[in-house]
């Protein structure tokens, strides 16, 4: 498909091409594979290639997450492990000087559970994305 996508944009003046396929949105690393089409693969290169030709160019395949090749090795996290991990990434971002601890304090009096499950939920997903 990524080869596809690359022919389709042949001769239109594209000095190189990224091509990323993604699960979720909802993901901090939201991408299981990038492809890098350019010269010889180096997106630095990009500007000496030729657009028209794509001579020396190939497919560089960067990023491949086990999610792809080997999905049963990854744990699709549950809807409220996405919600409070959304919740723990906003109070952090409205607030860098707060402590990790007291945002997990904080959301699991909300959702009345404990720290600590919070904190396993929301590294789930953090597990998820990376792997």
């Amino acid at each position: 498909m990524a080869t596809r996508i690359v022919e389709s944009h042949r001769g239109q003046g594209w000095q190189a091409l990224s091509i990323v396929i993604t699960y979720d949105r909802r993901e901090v690393v939201p991408s299981y594979v990038v492809f890098e089409w350019a010269p010889e693969g180096r997106w630095t290169d990009a500007a000496d290639g030729d657009p028209a030709s794509w001579q020396g160019y190939r497919l560089h395949q960067a990023v491949v997450r086990d999610k792809l090749t080997q999905p049963d090795k990854c744990q699709v996290p549950t809807e409220q492990a996405y919600v409070l991990n959304a919740e723990f990434n906003q109070a952090t971002e409205d607030d860098v000087d707060v402590s990790e601890e007291a945002v997990l304090a904080n959301i699991a009096d909300q959702h009345s559970i404990s720290a600590a499950r919070v904190e396993e939920l929301v590294l789930a997903v953090e597990d998820w994305t990376v792997c």
